[in-house]
């Protein structure tokens, strides 16, 4: 059985998605959006960290913002780690859009370099939404 339990963003959490995104630089390149600008543990900032459970034992977490403007609600998955012997994102995701929704959620938004999981994002009925382009420029 998949679980997710929503958790306290502590010390602790801080420090293990500091240790799974930011303390491996290979790890940085393939996940950072932001041009090394944003560290992941900015990612939990007015976010619910939460832990996804399979058979009692964790095995990934990710981390949920909902912005308000107006009577709109817009939820983003600001983080998202983990590994198990399943597809986490077809297992995952429904739930996650789920819990956007109960939230009052019209929309939810993933930001990714990963071009897999944007393949399985659209293959669930996500669209681009925005292109963001970016030069490194020499000084």
């Amino acid at each position: 059985m998949i679980a997710i339990r929503p958790e306290p963003v502590t010390d602790a959490v801080r420090a293990e998605v500091a240790a799974a995104f930011d303390a491996n630089p290979l790890q940085r390149a393939k996940t950072d959006t932001s041009a090394g600008m944003v560290d992941a543990v900015r990612c939990l900032d007015n976010a619910a960290f939460c832990r996804v459970f399979a058979d009692g034992v964790p095995v990934a977490f990710f981390a949920l913002r909902i912005e308000r403007r107006g009577d709109r609600r817009e939820a983003e998955v600001t983080i998202a780690h983990g590994r198990a012997t399943f597809d986490l994102t077809a297992e995952i995701l429904p739930m996650i859009e789920r819990a956007a929704a109960d939230l009052g959620a019209h929309g939810l938004t993933v930001v990714t370099r990963r071009g897999g999981l944007i393949k399985k994002l659209k293959s669930s009925g996500y669209g681009t939404a925005a292109v963001r382009l970016r030069k490194e420029l020499t000084r």
